[in-house]
C-alpha cells in the first residue's frame, strides 16, 4: 500500500507542468540551491503546488510571519507601547529634585518615522515638565528596562550581526532604531582628514577618525568596540567624492536614549543638574509617551523587514501572554498560538523573532497553512494589508516591474545563503498563499536569487490570472485590425468584431488591486453596453498593444486611476466629460437636455456635489424619423446616448452608430438579444422599453 501510495504521488507531480516549469527555471538559474514551493488555495485550503513542500527551509526574514500573526491574534489594535517617565522627589519652585526615572515599555519607534524630527518625542516630554512649571532638573537619570528581560544581544545570532544596523541590541528603551548615521566627506586637500558628521549627535557615540583624503582612491572600513559607543575609521576618501554614508548600530540603546532624552531638554531650555547625592522618594508625577499602535509596528516589521521591531514584537508578546517580556516567553507565546489554532507547532524551529537566526527553519506546506488561517481571521485583511505592496510600500523595487504586481503581497527574506518570499497571490474567484525558499544559495548571485523567486511568484500570479488570458484574447484581435490606419476605420472594424459577444451587466471592476473588489479590469468574454464600447475604443487607439491596458483604464476612469470613486460612472456627467468626447447637434431641430445628476444618492455621500449637464439632443420621434434616412460623412462613426427619464440618471444606454444602406445603424450590447448586435436605430427605438426622451450623438476625439 506505502509503495502504491509512493507511485500515485510521483504521477500527481509529474502531471503538473506548471510546476515542473517553474522548477526547471529555478534549477536553471540555481542549479545548487535547494528550491522550496508552496502554493495553498485560501478558499480550500488544500495545496495547488508544492515542491519539496515538507522539507525544512532557513525561512530568514520570513520568519516575521509568524510573530506577527501571533501578536495580531492576541494583542488588541489598540494597544500602545508607552514609555514613561517618572518624577521621584520633590519639586520647589521651579526646580525638581531626585530621580527622573525612565522606564520603558518597549516602543522601537521613537525617531523621525512618525514624528517631525528625532526628538520630537522627547520635546513633548519637555513641553509637559513646563507646564508642570519645572525648568531646572537636579538628580539623577534612572533606566528602567524591566520591561524585557534577557540579553539584549540574542545569543542565537552571529556575532558580526552586531556591527551591521541590522542588527542592533534589544531594548525596551530604544532610540532612533539604535542606530547613527555616519556622513563622510573628504578633506580641503589630499592628506586632509575626512570630515565626519554623526547624526543625530546628541554626544553619545564617540569616532575615532583615520580615514584620510586620498586623491580618487575610496575604500574605508570601521571597527566598532564590543562594548563601548566607540567606533574607529580607518582608510582613504576620494577628494571628489560628495558624500558617503554608513549607518552603524549603537552599544547599551538605553544609554543613548538618555543621552538624546537629555540633549532634547537642553535644546528646549530645561537645565539638568547631575547630582547623585540628591534625595530620591515616591513619584510625584508622572508623564506617559505613545507610540503608535500594532498596526504601525506590523508594517514597519512586515514590509520594511526592521528586526527591531520584530524582536521588540516578541517580547511584547511574551509579557502581554506570560507576563513576561522574554525571547522565550514570547516563542512559547507564538507555540501557544499555533496550537490553539490547529496549525502544527512542530513544524516550526523558532529561534528568535526576526529571522536573523540561522537555527530558525519551517516547513514551506506549514507556512501557507498558517497564512491561510490568517487570511480568514475577521483581522485577516488588516494582516494582509501589513505586507509589502511591490513598487509602492516596503522592500524596495522588489516585484516592481511584475506584470501582475498589484496582485501580490509579500514579505521578503534573506540572510547568507537563504533566500525567502511568502505571501499572498489574489487569483481569480480565490487568494493563493504562497511560501518560496532557495536555501544553501551561497554561490548564487544574491540579486539572481531575488530576481528568481520574483520571477515565480510573477509566474504563479499570472497562471491564476483570468485577465491575462483576457488580454490575449485582446492581442488576438487587435492583431487582426492592426494594418487598418485610419482611426474611423479602426472604431468601425474592432466594434464590428466583438458582435456577439455574450451581454452581461456589470463584468468589470477595479479588479484585485483594489480591495474588495474581485472583478478584473479587462474582459472580452462578455461585456455590457459601457464595457463594449471601452474596449472597441481602446483597441482602435492602441498602436501598440502593449498601450491597450493603459489605454483602456483611461478611458474607464477619470485620469486612469483605477478606483471604484475615479470610475466614470455616469454616461454624459463622467465618461464622454473626462474623455472629451463632443456632443453634436445632428440634425439641426435639436432640444436641450437639461438635468441634475444624483451622485449624492449614487456614492451615499452627502459631501458630493450633484454635477448639472446641459446638452443638445434629438426628441424620440424626431429621432426615429431621422435614423430612417440619415447618413453621416462616409467612414464615419458616432457615439449615441439614449437619455433616461429617471430623475438623477443622464442615460440609460448606449452604443456606435454607423452608415447602414437604409438609414442609421445602431451597434450596441443589448441586455434583451443577450448579446452584442447591430441593428437599425429607428427599430431599437420604436421597439426599446427604455422610457427615454431622445438620444444624443458624440464625436470621438482622437
Amino acid at each position: 500500500m506505502r509503495l502504491l501510495f509512493l507511485l500515485l504521488a510521483t504521477v500527481s507531480y509529474a502531471a503538473n507542468p506548471f510546476l515542473d516549469s517553474l522548477i526547471a527555471y529555478a534549477d536553471s538559474i540555481a542549479p545548487v540551491a535547494k528550491l522550496g514551493i508552496s502554493v495553498r488555495s485560501v478558499k480550500t485550503d488544500s495545496i495547488v503546488y508544492s515542491h519539496k513542500g515538507n522539507e525544512w527551509f532557513t525561512p530568514a526574514s520570513t520568519m516575521k510571519l509568524l510573530v506577527t500573526a501571533a501578536a495580531l491574534q492576541n494583542i488588541p489594535l489598540d494597544y500602545t507601547p508607552k514609555t514613561l517617565v517618572h518624577l521621584e522627589g520633590i519639586k520647589k519652585g521651579k526646580v525638581f529634585s531626585g530621580a527622573i526615572r525612565l522606564e520603558g515599555g518597549g516602543d522601537p519607534n521613537i525617531s523621525a518615522r512618525y514624528y517631525p524630527s528625532v526628538f520630537s518625542a522627547f520635546e513633548v516630554i519637555a513641553d509637559s515638565l513646563k507646564s508642570k512649571g519645572i525648568d531646572t532638573l537636579r538628580g539623577i537619570v534612572d533606566l528602567d528596562t524591566s520591561f524585557f528581560k534577557g540579553p539584549s544581544k540574542p545569543k542565537e545570532w552571529r556575532e558580526r550581526f552586531f556591527d551591521s544596523w541590522y542588527g542592533t541590541e534589544i531594548s525596551p528603551l530604544s532610540f532612533n532604531d539604535n542606530c547613527v548615521l555616519l556622513e563622510i566627506k573628504p578633506g580641503a586637500k589630499d592628506g586632509d582628514s575626512a570630515q565626519i558628521a554623526i547624526i543625530p549627535d546628541v554626544g553619545y557615540v564617540k569616532i575615532k577618525n583615520d580615514i584620510k583624503t586620498n586623491g580618487k582612491r575610496t575604500k574605508y572600513k570601521y571597527a566598532m568596540d564590543p562594548v563601548k559607543p566607540e567606533v574607529t575609521l580607518s582608510g582613504t576618501i576620494g577628494a571628489k567624492v560628495s558624500l558617503s554614508t554608513v549607518v552603524l548600530p549603537v552599544r547599551n540603546p538605553a544609554a543613548y536614549l538618555k543621552a538624546a532624552f537629555l540633549k532634547s531638554l537642553e535644546n528646549s531650555g530645561i537645565v539638568y543638574i547631575e547630582d547623585k547625592e540628591v534625595y530620591v522618594g515616591k513619584a510625584i508625577s508622572s508623564i506617559v509617551l505613545t507610540g503608535p499602535p500594532l498596526k504601525s509596528i506590523m508594517d514597519e516589521i512586515n514590509q520594511r523587514s526592521q528586526n527591531l521591531h520584530a524582536e521588540i514584537l516578541l517580547r511584547i508578546l511574551g509579557q502581554y501572554k506570560r507576563r513576561e517580556g522574554s525571547a522565550e516567553s514570547g516563542i512559547l507565546s507564538e507555540k501557544q498560538f499555533l496550537r490553539s489554532v490547529g496549525l502544527p507547532v512542530e513544524d516550526f524551529k523558532i529561534a528568535d523573532g526576526s529571522g536573523l537566526s540561522s537555527q530558525n527553519s519551517l516547513k514551506p506546506n506549514s507556512l501557507t497553512k498558517l497564512l491561510t488561517y490568517m487570511k480568514k481571521q475577521i483581522k485577516g485583511d488588516i494582516y494582509v494589508s501589513s505586507l509589502a505592496i511591490p513598487g509602492i510600500t516596503g522592500a524596495g523595487k522588489r516585484l516592481a516591474s511584475a506584470e501582475f504586481k498589484e496582485r501580490i503581497r509579500f514579505k521578503t527574506g534573506f540572510i547568507e545563503g537563504v533566500h525567502g518570499l511568502a505571501g499572498y497571490i489574489a487569483a481569480d474567484n480565490d487568494t493563493l498563499a504562497f511560501a518560496l525558499y532557495l536555501n544553501d544559495a551561497q554561490k548564487v548571485i544574491e540579486s539572481s536569487a531575488r530576481d528568481l523567486l520574483d520571477s515565480l511568484a510573477a509566474r504563479i500570479a499570472k497562471r491564476h490570472n483570468g485577465e491575462a488570458a483576457e488580454l490575449e484574447a485582446g492581442k488576438n484581435l487587435w492583431q487582426k485590425g492592426n494594418s487598418i490606419k485610419n482611426i474611423n476605420e479602426r472604431v468601425n472594424f474592432f466594434s464590428g468584431e466583438l458582435k456577439n459577444k455574450p451581454y452581461f451587466l456589470g463584468p468589470m471592476g477595479e479588479g484585485l488591486s483594489i480591495y474588495p473588489s474581485y472583478k478584473q479590469r479587462v474582459n472580452f468574454a462578455e461585456m455590457d453596453c459601457l464595457t463594449y464600447m471601452e474596449h472597441a475604443l481602446a483597441l482602435a487607439y492602441s498602436k501598440n498593444y502593449d498601450d491597450f491596458f493603459n489605454i483602456l483604464q483611461g478611458i474607464r476612469y477619470k485620469n486612469g486611476v483605477i478606483d471604484y470613486n475615479m470610475r466614470n460612472h455616469f454616461l454624459i456627467a463622467d465618461w464622454t466629460a473626462n474623455n472629451k468626447f463632443d456632443f453634436v447637434a445632428e440634425p439641426a431641430n435639436f432640444e436641450i437636455f437639461a438635468k441634475e445628476i444624483n451622485k449624492k444618492k449614487f456614492f451615499k455621500d452627502s459631501s458630493i456635489t450633484n454635477p448639472k449637464i446641459s446638452i443638445q439632443f434629438l426628441p424620440k420621434g424626431k429621432a426615429i424619423a431621422y435614423a430612417d434616412t440619415a447618413k453621416f460623412a462616409k467612414d464615419t462613426i458616432f457615439g449615441v446616448a439614449i437619455l433616461s427619464d429617471l430623475p438623477g440618471l443622464d442615460a440609460a444606454h448606449t452604443g456606435f452608430v454607423v452608415n447602414g444602406k437604409k438609414g442609421l445603424m445602431f451597434r450596441h450590447a443589448s441586455q434583451l438579444k443577450g448579446k452584442v448586435i447591430e441593428q437599425s436605430l429607428s427599430e431599437f427605438l420604436k421597439t426599446t422599453k427604455i422610457k427615454t426622451p431622445g438620444i444624443a450623438f458624440f464625436r470621438f476625439n482622437y
